[in-house]
């Protein structure tokens, strides 16, 4: 077979052995799909058009071979096309893919998407706490933060409406990724269902985060974001790009952070970096205990006033509580700093740190009964506009 791309019909004509053949034809006769022949793989598996048997042996083989950007890019283009369009119409300002879970940890990037929420931006996230079961994921602690969980999108739309965030489950979003992920548990391997889920931006927030672990990730991750921007897929907007706690979407405080920046307008796509310091210097000693905590922890987080004695006396050493709260300072300011980004702005990462401080010693003043003011992203405003005197003390840690 000749390496070239297929003419493709419409997924209800096209023999899809042929996308199976691509793959799998010997070393010579083998090649990597395109971007539309992996977008129609995965609409194809969606209404049934490929099998079982031929979606875990186009898996397999990418898998082996390595996937490409334009694979996994395809994939998400893909998705795209099988989520539903109400849930792509909702006003999301934060898309925030949740996938990964952690080994022991608590999910501290909860308080920060409650913070958020009160400051009046609309966070959106989304995850698969069966994907990786061994974990503590975000769909696990939620209820202890009051956090709604999603079923439809005028469920997700009451829960923007009267709280500012909301989790959705990925099959919830796009049913084809809970039979992918059953897939790839009876393969026992990874496979590019886990990279395009994050990937999806089901509502097509203007703001995306977007995490790894594994080297390399953060080029594929960058070349999957370019494709799409470059595809229409995705409009106008900024994604970053970071290496996660444990692979979580969730800085790390106790190293530094390099982060990939790409921002998309309506005449340019402009790449960017930054740099998070390192939070907790010399730290040492959390982990120990934590994989008992319960996730009410959070919630006495959440609701309890520096210096925490009431939760150190009874579940958290005073490590726990540096290692969660310098998390959450690390992770807002990641937020802002994006923000900063999409808006045109020199990004002030010392700043937006001191912000962040601030930004979550406010949560204690916040009452829910009396509404919030909705902050625009805009360039015109945004969150970093709120009144802060950079002279101010931050709150302690």
């Amino acid at each position: 077979m000749p390496k070239s791309a297929f003419e493709l019909t419409h997924r209800e004509e096209f023999d899809f052995r042929l996308l199976i053949k691509a793959l799998g034809k010997g070393e010579k006769g083998s090649r990597t799909l395109t971007f539309a022949e992996s977008s129609l793989l995965i609409q194809g598996f969606a209404k049934g058009k490929v099998t079982q048997a031929q979606m875990a042996c186009a898996m397999m083989l990418m898998r082996v071979r390595g996937e490409t950007a334009a694979e996994v890019a395809g994939v998400v283009c893909g998705l795209k096309h099988t989520i539903d369009t109400r849930w792509q119409a909702m006003e999301v300002d934060l898309d925030w893919p949740v996938y990964a879970g952690k080994r022991e940890q608590l999910s501290w990037l909860l308080l920060v998407a409650k913070v958020l929420a009160t400051k009046g931006l609309r966070v959106m996230l989304h995850g698969d706490s069966l994907a990786l079961p061994h974990r503590r994921h975000v769909e696990s602690c939620i209820e202890a933060l009051n956090i709604s969980s999603a079923k439809t999108v005028t469920e997700a739309e009451k829960a923007l409406q009267a709280d500012g965030i909301v989790y959705v489950h990925a099959g919830v979003l796009a049913p084809v990724l809970d039979d992918c992920r059953l897939l790839h548990q009876e393969l026992g391997l990874r496979s590019f269902i886990q990279t395009a889920s994050r990937c999806m931006n089901p509502t097509n927030a203007a703001l995306s985060l977007r995490s790894y672990f594994h080297p390399g990730l953060d080029d594929l991750h960058q070349s999957i974001a370019e494709m799409l921007f470059a595809e229409g897929v995705y409009q106008q907007g900024a994604i970053a790009i970071f290496k996660g706690l444990q692979g979580e979407t969730e800085i790390n405080p106790r190293v530094t952070t390099d982060v990939r920046i790409i921002k998309k307008t309506a005449d340019t796509l402009q790449l960017s970096a930054l740099t998070l310091p390192t939070v907790l210097q010399g730290f040492s000693g959390a982990k120990v205990g934590q994989s008992e905590l319960s996730a009410h922890s959070l919630a006495h987080l959440w609701h309890t006033a520096l210096p925490f004695e009431s939760i150190m006396a009874h579940e958290m050493t005073r490590a726990m509580i540096e290692q969660a709260l310098s998390s959450v300072e690390a992770t807002l300011c990641l937020v802002l700093s994006l923000q900063q980004a999409m808006s045109s702005r020199s990004i002030d990462v010392k700043s937006n740190l001191l912000l962040a401080q601030k930004c979550w010693a406010e949560r204690l003043s916040f009452n829910v009964a009396n509404g919030i003011e909705r902050i625009s992203i805009s360039p015109e405003s945004s969150l970093v506009d709120a009144p802060f005197d950079a002279k101010d003390e931050p709150c302690a840690v």
